[in-house]
């Protein structure tokens, strides 16, 4: 339960262009400090690049939800640890 399977390709394959949007970002903001860029544009592009990773965040996190909701249902003991894994999630992103 958990884990981002390789049948699970769509999912896999959004995630990983959001993660590379972030990524070129981050190396664009890093440009931008080399060339001594105004503080508020930095922060700007750092904001933009932390919402898009917000976004990945919670792409991810719906997709737990649902593959793996179904599952915890069934059971207490997997609901009881599909909730302790969710506010351990939530308490990260704080």
């Amino acid at each position: 339960m958990g884990y981002m399977k390789t049948n699970d390709g769509d999912i896999q394959v959004k995630t990983l262009a959001r993660l590379r949007r972030v990524e070129g970002q981050i190396r664009g903001v890093s440009k931008m400090i080399e060339e001594e860029r105004g503080c508020v544009d930095v922060l700007r592009q750092l904001a933009a690049a932390d919402a898009a990773l917000r976004a990945a965040a919670k792409h991810i996190v719906a997709h737990h939800l649902d593959s793996c909701f179904e599952e915890a249902m069934k059971s207490p003991p997997a609901r009881q640890r599909l909730f302790k894994e969710l506010l351990e999630t939530f308490g990260r992103f704080g």
